[in-house]
């Protein structure tokens, strides 16, 4: 996955209601190596947004655009941007990971 030596996590609780305009029950965004939250996380939100970091880590700065075009597919699919982007489905899939791990 990544190094979780060389995330940088901050906490800022005057983002939730920031946040909220897009996506209501919003936790956290990540940039980069930084992740962004209202509250601290817990050891499976935290392995949803260490896949984020990884896909910056690979994708690099045309990660944004390719979040972009997974939400219109998933959307155009009939399914829902968010839920349904395989970017979110992979992280996803790595909370799973650290739920039963």
């Amino acid at each position: 996955m990544t190094d979780a030596a060389r995330v940088h996590v901050h906490v800022r609780p005057r983002l939730r209601p920031i946040g909220a305009l897009l996506l209501p029950d919003w936790l956290a965004i990540t940039i980069g190596s930084h992740v962004w939250a209202w509250r601290r996380l817990n050891n499976v939100e935290m392995a949803h947004e260490l896949a984020h970091v990884s896909q910056w880590h690979r994708y690099g700065p045309r990660l944004p655009y390719l979040y972009l075009v997974a939400a219109a597919r998933a959307w155009q699919a009939g399914g829902d941007w968010y839920h349904d982007n395989l970017f979110e489905l992979a992280a996803r899939a790595a909370e799973r990971s650290e739920g039963t791990g």
